[in-house]
């Protein structure tokens, strides 16, 4: 039995008669169809790995064929056959979710047979990968998360033990190493799941504003207050309130946070009642909150409230085990955003990262395979692809590559909040002024480049 399987509709037996001899010298099965509707039904039997459809048949054109398939089976890679004169079909099937597209007559085989197999290997590592999640899933029962070492095997299930109980917990641990991912985990573990999972960076409020978002206010309260606004815990009732960056807080906040979280009420601004809430807390920081409170600028007492539960995140550094897990999901998801059709990923390329030291993290592991598959000329990424940080030179190679503007710009303004975060050890409002931005133009483009 062949390795492949690949079906081929057309109402020309010419075609199907070609398509036999062409994988006649390839370990590919080819199971053969005059009728679209024949061979929809013996999908589900044949599990093929790829499908070949002509554009024009008289019972149902390529098309609604295309339709019925992505929308049964989505990852089957879908090829149309067109006449030369209809390419604009062709694009239009690609836009719709074909994988690629042949026309006729059938001259140039070779470009024919590496197309079929282009569509085949993307369609192997689309399931090698969704195993892999699956597995991770079934192991770790948390799918959002990609890991093997023994440091985050640990303290995933350290997430699984408490994510049933509402006591606050502490996540703390360098920028980049995952620490909204664990709090997501925590929540969707929860009974709170089917409530709302508000984050929120504190580093991204002006002191100024930090009461009236956080605690709400009434119609009246103040000067442009137009209309009554709820806080972050009153929205985050029944839920999860994930506070990242807590050590970036005033301490006239960390005041008012630690008799809130104490009291399980707020009161608004302008407002002499009280309301009460029922708030899951997960409070984040890359600080060491015990050299601020020896510095005061944390509260000793608010450190006691909120890291009842506390959760290290190691860098990656010291879980390098990780990092080939972290490259196939990061391949897959850069692969379809940029519709790349990256099938293999060269051994060297491991070792390279393995004696990288990461001092931006898994954040700074995606930046560089994003980059790695913008760049990429082919379906293999090979070591050349990998550029990290302090192996790139002032001359480097990428500068004189010439592809899309949005891609480029997508990818400088990435690099750009990394450095400048880093170099602000995370402080938004810090980096801000650094930039010339106002800080919510900024905040916005962390929540789209870096989230």
């Amino acid at each position: 039995m062949k390795e492949y399987r690949v079906v081929v509709i057309d109402d020309e037996r010419f075609s199907l008669e070609f398509f036999d001899a062409l994988f006649s010298a390839e370990d590919i099965d080819i199971f053969k169809y005059l009728s679209a509707n024949e061979a929809l039904n013996k999908i589900s039997e044949i599990m093929p790995d790829l499908v070949i459809c002509d554009h024009l048949m008289p019972e149902m054109n390529g098309f609604e064929v295309l339709e019925i398939l992505k929308r049964n089976y989505p990852d089957i890679p879908f090829i149309m056959i067109t006449g030369y004169g209809t390419i604009e079909k062709a694009v239009e099937a690609i836009k719709l979710g074909a994988f690629d597209y042949i026309t006729k007559p059938f001259d140039n085989i070779e470009d024919i047979l590496n197309r079929v197999k282009r569509g085949i290997e993307n369609y192997r590592l689309k399931t090698k990968v969704k195993v892999l999640q699956e597995n991770i899933s079934e192991i770790y029962g948390l799918p959002n998360i990609v890991a093997k070492s023994k440091k985050m095997k640990e303290i995933i299930q350290t997430v699984k033990k408490i994510a049933g109980i509402n006591s606050t917990v502490l996540i703390t641990g360098e920028s980049g190493t995952g620490k909204e991912l664990i709090a997501k985990a925590i929540h969707s573990l929860s009974d709170r799941k089917n409530e709302r999972f508000i984050e929120i960076n504190c580093a991204a409020i002006p002191e100024a504003l930090q009461e009236s978002l956080f605690f709400g206010y009434v119609k009246g309260a103040f000067t442009g207050a137009d209309t009554a606004k709820k806080g972050y815990f009153e929205e985050a009732h029944k839920g999860t309130l994930f506070l990242d960056e807590i050590g970036e807080t005033s301490l006239n906040l960390q005041a008012k946070l630690l008799r809130a979280i104490q009291e399980k009420k707020v009161k608004k601004l302008g407002s002499v009642e009280s309301i009460n809430f029922d708030v899951r807390l997960i409070c984040a920081t890359n600080k060491q909150l015990d050299k601020l409170i020896e510095e005061n600028l944390f509260r000793q007492d608010l450190y006691y409230r909120i890291n009842v539960i506390g959760l290290y995140i190691p860098p990656l550094r010291e879980r390098k085990e990780d990092i080939p897990y972290l490259v196939e999901f990061f391949v897959k998801k850069y692969s379809n955003e940029f519709r790349k059709n990256i099938v293999k990923i060269e051994p060297d390329i491991y070792k390279k990262l393995y004696d990288y030291s990461w001092p931006g993290n898994i954040r700074e592991l995606e930046n560089v395979i994003e980059r790695a598959v913008a760049l990429s000329d082919n379906d293999i990424l090979t070591s050349d692809n990998i550029i990290l940080e302090n192996n790139l030179p002032s001359d480097s190679n990428e500068s004189k590559i010439i592809f899309e503007y949005e891609k480029a710009r997508k990818i400088f303004e990435k690099q750009y909040l990394k450095n400048i975060l880093d170099f602000c050890d995370g402080n938004v409002l810090k980096a801000s002024k650094y930039a010339n931005l106002n800080p919510a133009t900024l905040h916005r483009k962390i929540n789209k480049y870096l989230k």
